[in-house]
């Protein structure tokens, strides 16, 4: 997207002031409130992780004397060379030509309707998506939400792959950089947002996908605890695969492909440290590092005992997730090879985890034996599975956990729109992984070179979703409500979005005509969240009358029943 821009103030940090430009949205963005936003692109901070620092804590960045231009953005972080190109010219808004990749890059990015100290505007601190192995801040145009409401968002790089998630044996930080690197953002936030109008006092991460999971590990983390006050997961929850602190077996592998000894530890790190960042990516995987201070349990663990931060927490899921296109179908041997590939990535998130041990259940539990035969059957089988197990399970999970005590605020919600202008994708594709990107950063309210006519061919009501999405995050952002528009620049009759509770699991689904729901596949989710991980290895123990999740303890009714009854003997 190819943005008008001018000069904009100059704005202290506590590294040195910092010049960024101004955004005109005028020719740009249709329904724009304010007529320019500031932005601040490429701001370090942290250090280079190169050298010595690489596979370390992420330190301070230098500071600068002067006034530093931040006009552009950064590099991004070392990443998979071989990632795909996007499939339609519509996803450029969300993948523009990449910007250098380099090791130094540690930069965020900065959108803001009013520089002011005094603004106090909400915070919302993007963390993107591509699986922890590619991705960047830059791709997502914040400009265009910023320059409808109340809000100071802000974009952030974090080491990916191997760079990011390699375990070592370190005390201080044995793995789990890149969500290091995203808790020193955090700091950097809360050091100093306010001079770019934001309140460090209402700060909400959010992300997609692998920045889903980045938001999820940072909601469970004891390390993170005071650094945000709400979450947004978009299509990911704890989906990574997790290696025990100590289990060296990854990093082993990677210095034997790169011919380094591995006899001695200091020798094999020294000697992985000197190679280039590039020969590392090309062999690049992520994984979360458990049993550290970092994340004590593993994610399943942490959920199903409760033991996450007390934040608010805005979570869902796209319909068709990880939508598999063939339009002749599957046959049964096709879908039992491409199953036992997609379960890879479950087995993984249980240490020792073996996909033969949950493979036929899962196909009794999809495939009904009277349409095992019919490839058309099992492709849309094979999407559904993929989809509960992947992304809606571990959402539904993370909901629960989130609500356990009924002190947060929990919003649940299923995006259901099948989009018009992908009219490439077959008609059996609903909402596809990613596409509710478009709507909540604006992208069908762009105008085209003319500044009068739209530039994609979204229908009326597909903006009003836009612009509905749009409202319902920033009015969770700043009020822990998505139905609550008190401050918001410009107000919209929203359908009311019911609070997720323990109880009711009712949930939101997004579409041009939103409706309310509740108890989303439940019984198939409960086979993923309970069966599953039972056939893996867990103790799974549900008493009667206790919520999934509250780790077989008494449950909240019978500390409130016996309670009363000590009252009562008490008073009689």
């Amino acid at each position: 997207m190819s943005l008008p821009t001018l000069d904009a103030a100059v704005v202290s940090t506590i590294h040195g002031d910092v010049r960024g430009s101004e955004f005109l949205t005028a020719s740009v963005v249709g329904n724009a409130v304010f007529d320019r936003v500031f932005t601040f692109k490429g701001i370090p901070y942290a250090a280079p992780p190169v050298g010595d620092l690489r596979w370390r804590p992420p330190q301070d960045p230098d500071s600068w004397a002067g006034v530093r231009d931040v006009t552009e953005y950064g590099p991004a972080c070392i990443q998979d060379p071989n990632a795909q190109s996007p499939p339609d010219p519509l996803y450029r808004e969300l993948s523009p030509p990449t910007n250098s990749s380099s090791e130094d890059c540690l930069f965020l990015n900065v959108y803001t309707p009013n520089v002011s100290v005094t603004a106090n505007l909400p915070v919302m601190v993007w963390i993107h998506g591509g699986g922890m192995v590619r991705g960047t801040g830059a791709r997502y145009p914040a400009e265009i939400p910023t320059s409808l409401h109340n809000v100071v968002m802000v974009t952030i790089n974090y080491r990916l792959g191997n760079l990011g998630f390699l375990p070592t044996r370190a005390d201080d930080a044995p793995g789990n950089f890149g969500l290091l690197d995203a808790m020193k953002a955090l700091q950097w936030v809360q050091a100093d947002i306010r001079n770019f109008g934001g309140d460090p006092d209402r700060v909400t991460i959010f992300g997609q996908s692998g920045g889903g999971w980045a938001v999820s590990l940072l909601v469970m983390s004891p390390m993170a605890t005071g650094l945000f006050h709400r979450a947004i997961s978009q299509s990911g929850v704890a989906g990574i695969a997790i290696t025990q602190k100590g289990d060296l077996t990854q990093t082993e592998t990677l210095a034997a492909g790169l011919n380094c000894s591995t006899a001695s530890y200091d020798d094999m790190m020294s000697c992985l440290r000197g190679k280039p960042s590039g020969a590392i990516a090309t062999r690049t995987t992520a994984t979360a590092l458990i049993g550290g201070r970092f994340l004590p349990e593993s994610p399943w663990d942490m959920m199903f005992k409760n033991r996450i931060n007390r934040v608010d927490y805005l979570l869902g899921t796209n319909n068709d997730e990880n939508a598999f296109r063939d339009n002749d179908g599957l046959t049964r041997q096709e879908f039992e090879f491409r199953l036992s590939f997609s379960l890879r990535r479950i087995a993984a998130q249980y240490l020792g985890g073996m996909v033969n041990e949950i493979l036929q259940p899962v196909i009794d539990q999809y495939v009904d034996p009277a349409s095992a035969d019919d490839p058309i059957y099992l492709r849309d089988q094979f999407v559904k599975q993929a989809t509960d197990s992947t992304f809606a399970a571990p959402t539904v999970m993370m909901a629960q956990a989130a609500s356990a005590y009924g002190r947060d605020h929990v919003y649940q919600y299923e995006f259901q729109r099948p989009s018009s202008v992908f009219t490439y994708r077959p008609s059996y594709i609903r909402a596809d992984h990613g596409d509710e990107l478009f709507y909540m950063f604006g992208i069908p309210l762009l105008r085209d070179v003319t500044g009068n006519s739209w530039k994609y061919s979204f229908t009326q009501e597909e903006r009003d979703l836009s612009l509905d999405m749009m409202a319902y995050w920033v009015n969770f952002a700043t009020n822990g409500d998505p139905n609550d528009s008190s401050g918001a620049a410009r107000m919209r009759d929203l359908v009311t979005w019911p609070r997720y509770m323990a109880s009711s699991q009712s949930y939101l689904q997004l579409d041009v005509t939103s409706s309310t729901s509740a108890r989303l596949r439940e019984d198939l989710l409960k086979f993923w969240n309970e069966e599953v991980p039972r056939l893996l290895g867990k103790h799974v123990h549900v008493h009667p009358g206790v919520r999934s999740g509250d780790s077989g303890g008494p449950s909240r009714s019978h500390f409130v029943l016996a309670f009363l009854f000590v009252v009562s003997y008490l008073f009689a």
